[in-house]
Formats: C-alpha cells, sequence, structure tokens
C-alpha cells in the first residue's frame, strides 16, 4: 500500500477521464473519487450494522481543501458512529432539514418590515425610506444569505461600501455618511428582530457593537450645511422651476411640491404626504391643512395654513385620487403612488443642471446650491427678518423638532409641554403675509 504522501501526491496529479470517474482506493475503505468534471472527493464506503451491503459517504469540503488525513479523521469518526448503532445517513437528512429551515436575512427583513408596519413602529415616509434603502443596499448583499453566514466582519464591510459606492448626492452630504448610518440603523433593527423572534442569541447579533463613529460616519451638523436663501434668491428659484416645468423637465407635481414647501415651511414628508380629505376650506379662499401625527416628525398633529395663492398652485393639479401630489406616471406601477421626498431633491438637482439629461445654461439657477431643508430654514428666516416674528411663534408653525439646530437656544418641547395658548391666528396672518411677500416678488421678476 503507498504511504499517504504518495497518494496525496497520485490525487493531486491524476488528471479527470471525461467518459468515467477514477477511484483511487486510500485503505480502510476510503477513496479518492475524480469525477468527470474534475472536481475530487473523498468517500468512505461502510457497511451499516444492519445493512447487507456497503453505502457510500461522501466528505466534504473538495481536495485539495480537505487533505488524506483530514478524511482519515472524516472516515474513522463515521466508523465509530456507525459502531455504535448511529446512521450517518439520519444525521445528515437532520442537518439538511436544519439548514433548510434557518432562514435567510429576506426573510427575517419581510417580518420586521411587516412587523413594524401593523405596529405603527415608524411614520409612513420613514418606513418606505428604509423600504427603499434596505432594497437598493442590503438586500443585493445579504438578501439570500443564511443568518448564520452573516458575522459583524460581513456587516462592516457592507457598510463601509455602502459608504463608498452611496455617492455624493445632494441628501448624502457629499460623503456618503448619510446612507450608510441609515442603512447601519436599518441592518441592526433587523438583526435585532431576528434575535427578538428567537433565530439568534442576543449575545451573537453580528451588529453588537458596532456604532457610526466606529464606521466614521456619524453625522455633524455644521454650519457650512446650512444655506439661508434671500427674498431674490427664492424669487428666481420660484421662476426657474415654473420654467423647468414648461420646458418638461419637471412635473407640475415636482413644482408645485417644492413651491408649497417654499410658501409653508413643511418638511417634506409633511408636503408629499397631503390629502385633499385633510384640507378645510376657509370663507376667504385660503385653508388649513390638518397634517395628522403619524406624519409629523413629533407624532403630534398640526396645523399649516395654505395662502389662496397656494391653493390656486393646488387647484391647477390633475385630481386623480385624495392623494394632492399624486404621482404623474402612467403605468400599473405608480398607479396608486405619491411623489416622494426624493423626488423634491430631484427637482432642485434639475433646476442646478445635474440631472442625466443635460439642461440648456438659460435653465440652470445661477445661485449657490440648496437643499429642501434650507426652503424650510429660509421661510423661518424670512418670517422673520421681514415681518419681526417672535421666534416662538415661528418655531410653532414649522412644528420645530430636534433634527433642527437653526435655533438651539429654542426648546420646542418645553413650549409644548408649558404653553397652552392658540395663536394661529396671528400665524396665518403671517403665512398670508409671507405668501403675498413671495407672490409680489415672483411677479416682479416675471416682468423684467
Amino acid at each position: 500500500m503507498a504511504s499517504r504522501a504518495e497518494l496525496e501526491r497520485q490525487i493531486r496529479n491524476t488528471k479527470p477521464d471525461p467518459q468515467k470517474k477514477i477511484r483511487i482506493a486510500c485503505g480502510d475503505g476510503l477513496s479518492a473519487v475524480i469525477n468527470k468534471g474534475g472536481t475530487k472527493k473523498f468517500v468512505s464506503r461502510l457497511r451499516l450494522f444492519n445493512g447487507t451491503s456497503a453505502i457510500d459517504f461522501a466528505h466534504e469540503p473538495p481536495h485539495p481543501e480537505l487533505t488524506l488525513t483530514e478524511a482519515f479523521k472524516k472516515h474513522f469518526a463515521l466508523k465509530e458512529k456507525i459502531s455504535l448503532g448511529i446512521d450517518p445517513r439520519q444525521e445528515q437528512h437532520e442537518a439538511a432539514l436544519a439548514e433548510w429551515s434557518e432562514p435567510t436575512f429576506v426573510e427575517i427583513a419581510k417580518e420586521y418590515f411587516a412587523y413594524i408596519s401593523a405596529e405603527k413602529k415608524l411614520r409612513d415616509s420613514t418606513l418606505n425610506d428604509y423600504r427603499n434603502r434596505y432594497a437598493r443596499w442590503l438586500e443585493p448583499s445579504f438578501g439570500q444569505l443564511k443568518l448564520k453566514n452573516i458575522d459583524g466582519k460581513a456587516c462592516i464591510r457592507l457598510l463601509q461600501k455602502i459608504k463608498k459606492d452611496s455617492g455624493n448626492g445632494i441628501g448624502n452630504k457629499g460623503d456618503g455618511k448619510r446612507t450608510a448610518s441609515i442603512c447601519r440603523t436599518i441592518l441592526n433593527q433587523i438583526l435585532s428582530h431576528a434575535v427578538f423572534l428567537g433565530y439568534v442569541e442576543i449575545t451573537k447579533n453580528p451588529m453588537l457593537g458596532i456604532t457610526d463613529s466606529m464606521l466614521d460616519i456619524k453625522q455633524k451638523h455644521t454650519g457650512k450645511l446650512r444655506r439661508c436663501l434671500d427674498l431674490e434668491e427664492l424669487s428666481k428659484t420660484w421662476v426657474m422651476l415654473n420654467k423647468h416645468r414648461a420646458a418638461g423637465y419637471l412635473f407640475s407635481v415636482t413644482t408645485v411640491a417644492l413651491q408649497i414647501a417654499l410658501l409653508t415651511g413643511m418638511r417634506r414628508q409633511e408636503v408629499v404626504g397631503m390629502r385633499f380629505s385633510e384640507l378645510e376650506r376657509l370663507p376667504n379662499g385660503a385653508t388649513i391643512y390638518h397634517i395628522p401625527p403619524e406624519r409629523m416628525k413629533g407624532g403630534v398633529k398640526h396645523s399649516v395654513y395654505l395662502s389662496d395663492f397656494a391653493m390656486s398652485l393646488i387647484a391647477g393639479l390633475p385630481k386623480t385620487s385624495d392623494r394632492v401630489f399624486q404621482s404623474p406616471r402612467t403605468s400599473a406601477d405608480y398607479e396608486a403612488r405619491v411623489i416622494t421626498k426624493n423626488t423634491l431633491n430631484n427637482g432642485i438637482l434639475s433646476i442646478f443642471g445635474k440631472r442625466k439629461t443635460a439642461r440648456p445654461m438659460d435653465y440652470i439657477l445661477s445661485i449657490p446650491a440648496f437643499t429642501p431643508h434650507d426652503l424650510r430654514r429660509s421661510f423661518s428666516s424670512g418670517v422673520r427678518s421681514h415681518f419681526k416674528a417672535a421666534k416662538g411663534m415661528i418655531h410653532s408653525m414649522i412644528a420645530h423638532g430636534s433634527d433642527d439646530e437653526d435655533e438651539i437656544e429654542y426648546d420646542k418641547t418645553l413650549d409644548l409641554i408649558y404653553v397652552i395658548s392658540d395663536e394661529s391666528a396671528e400665524q396665518h396672518v403671517l403665512w398670508q403675509r409671507w405668501s403675498d411677500l413671495i407672490e409680489s416678488a415672483t411677479h416682479k421678476l416675471d416682468e423684467r
């Protein structure tokens, strides 16, 4: 009988036969089988304690990952089990069932999104944002992986890749940190849900200890990121939006949504989620938009005054459903959809000539770039500078939350707890005066 070193050399050097399998005897019932395609595996031919014919048991992984010495260890372990009356085939069957029943990441993700949707754990806008980011960044890499095959290293590598690949879009602050940070939150919540369902031990959660700071994706808000448009810049923005709509570069719903945000200081999700059934018409032609708590960042219902000028913009939109900003796309996929927060981002990119389709030079806005949130900031600053409105009044009008760091000395939470008064009439006057100012300024610019 050849030595193990000689057998290893023979197995390594033997070429496959495209007509048949090649079997190299290694001793004691263990053989190396070389398949027609070239795969080399060790196979134990053993007789069970209650059987009359020998049965082949193939060992994984294939050669050369599995050496002859390691194959003999597996071979002798099988013989020991058989001597104890254990059928290895049953063990293999049970292992295969366990592997089959082990959930994949995408299965846990579906259960997670169904749970938070049913339990109203997140606002609709946030839930939709999470779904979209999951589908784009997480599912392609982790979707079909079994939970047991996801570890901390894989999570860190994926998040670092997301940070690198997510681009320099307007919502990423130029370095991809925002996208990576939100994806880290989603990944952490999905894997925590796996713990909640009992698929993963709490101490074996792959995301334990992985933080934004560790990955250098923690968001830092600095003054450099803030932008406040003056009245002339707002007027130029308004006119350019209309120009893009007339040229077919922007849908009417996108243009009007951005103009409503400019007139009211609302957040993106508050604008795009607007429904006709939530609008209360006033005798003077204006309207009160009653925003439900699930659409508000703070979870508290809020009311916004829409001037007659603002309502004239909305009246020009096609009314195909209860949704004010219904998607204009006609395919079945978009039939029941509204425009999203990112639609407003893309609308701003369009007027700055940063969309895939090139824009003529006279269709590119020649002012410093800004974001949708800068329109909110411009409304607040404009109402204060033009009409000397009190800070507390303005904070109440825009439902100031913890994400707005423009006036850090003002505590909206304390105001909600301790100040109970109805200032809606004064707020309506300010909204109306701001609307009149914007309407007048844009008309003057159009007449130049």
